[in-house]
């Protein structure tokens, strides 16, 4: 005690956090000769949406032994997210008070606006000063009465609600994350259109869970203008197939487009058969991307139509070079194997005939590739590769990045993330029989 009364540091040391004390919970709590009394409210509930500008008890100096004559007192509320208290934010203490609103800046630089209840790690540090030096009372990892407590934050009331319905011609509840939705006001719904429901025109709008199973249009969303969401709006679809309809409820700004898993690619490399053929995958049921053989290496000509089903009920072409739903044949030539990227919102369909695959950015190499050998439909491709340290790579075709796979080994997609590896040498599988395509490492 005498050297935390005597040794000061200068008054900028004050910034480390720190560790649990023992008995972190009482209301009166004595260390390094000072005694502190903690607020009703800090052991309890501190209330900020009740109080949102005005001051709240925390803390008061009850008695202060061995420190030298002229000796006062600092104090600050640290409030954190976990025990550690990593990362804490410091709020002055001022006559045994905080602003609400320096409190509040905390309770948000730490878990965003979400108004729900929070659960912080809170702790005090005290500062004894005399003139112009100050020490940190129990060393810079010491709180006084540090606990996990309870803050009720301000909610700054965004229009936005935590539930959303698809209602119209169904009624089915949005999906949504588990953040809330002030931080997160994306909500999602994946609906099937039937075609006796599609004749009859398909009506959808947003319900607000506040007003669900209500009839009135004027309390539901709807399209209004280009992508836009308004009170009273109400949207039709015409078409049959399975939809994802995408809403940010805090802009009221929507997206809707077809959602299918994969699409098929019938044509005449598989005796256009929807089950014999390859797939193409989405990762956001919109652009949908993959190879697909339309013919025998050395043909001159090859077709081939996309399909959302094992049938010819929901099928594009290419008319002018836009996906049409019943369009005409997708025609490549020459006939061989093709990486297809397809957008049902554009109606877009890019083809780039496959020749070569490899293996780019090993061991910090992003010009050469490592080209692999492919088996005889070219769906499967091996090869050897040898990392000289920890590294990454990817797969791309014909050397050049117009079309590459990256993500993870197990579920690869396109313009995915490099892939790290360990020193060694292995033998590699890219395989594209199936989506979403993969590729295994052999160790050597």
């Amino acid at each position: 005690m005498a050297a935390l009364a005597l040794g000061f540091t200068a008054c900028d040391d004050k910034s480390d956090l720190g560790i649990a004390q023992v008995n972190p919970q009482e209301p009166i709590v004595s260390a390094e000769g000072l005694t502190l009394s903690t607020s009703a409210a800090y052991n309890s509930l501190i209330d900020l949406q009740s109080n949102p500008t005005g001051t709240i008890d925390i803390a008061t100096v009850a008695s202060a032994e061995g420190f030298a004559e002229g000796t006062t007192f600092t104090l600050q509320l640290a409030v954190a997210k976990d025990e550690s208290m990593a990362g804490a934010k410091l709020v002055n203490i001022n006559d045994g008070k905080v602003e609400a609103e320096a409190l509040s800046s905390a309770i948000t630089a730490l878990y965003n606006v979400d108004p729900t209840l929070q659960r912080p790690w809170l702790g005090i540090a005290a500062y004894a000063n005399n003139g112009s030096q100050s020490a940190r009372l129990g060393g810079q990892d010491f709180y006084y009465v540090k606990r996990q407590g309870d803050v009720l934050p301000v909610d700054i009331a965004l229009d936005v609600e935590s539930t959303y319905y698809l209602g119209g011609t169904i009624s089915q509840k949005m999906d949504h994350s588990d953040s809330h939705a002030y931080i997160d006001p994306t909500f999602v719904a994946l609906f099937e259109v039937s075609a006796d429901q599609a004749a009859a025109g398909f009506e959808w709008c947003i319900v607000p869970g506040s007003v669900y199973g209500t009839t009135d249009p004027a309390q539901c969303y709807g399209p209004s203008g280009e992508k836009t969401l308004a009170l009273g709006g109400s949207g039709t679809i015409t078409a049959p197939g399975r939809y994802r309809l995408t809403v940010n409820m805090l802009d009221k700004t929507y997206e809707l487009g077809m959602a299918y898993e994969v699409l098929y690619t019938p044509g005449s490399g598989n005796g256009w058969s929807q089950a014999a053929s390859q797939q193409l995958y989405t990762a956001d049921y919109t652009s949908y991307f993959g190879v697909t053989r339309t013919g025998a290496e050395g043909d001159a000509k090859g077709e081939f139509k996309l399909c959302a089903t094992l049938g010819w009920d929901i099928n594009w072409g290419l008319n002018g070079g836009v996906l049409t739903p019943g369009g005409d044949n997708i025609v490549t030539e020459p006939a061989g194997l093709y990486w297809v990227v397809a957008n049902l919102n554009s109606l877009t369909c890019s083809l780039l005939q496959v020749q070569t695959v490899g293996i780019i950015g090993l061991n910090g190499d992003w010009n050469s590739d490592i080209v692999l050998t492919p088996n005889s439909d070219m769906l499967v491709w091996t090869g050897e590769m040898t990392a000289t340290s920890a590294t990454e790579f990817k797969f791309r075709f014909n050397g050049g990045w117009d079309a590459n796979l990256g993500g993870t080994m197990d579920k690869l997609v396109m313009n995915g993330d490099n892939m790290p590896v360990s020193a060694g040498t292995y033998a590699v599988t890219l395989d594209m029989t199936q989506v979403p395509y993969t590729c295994t490492l052999t160790a050597k």
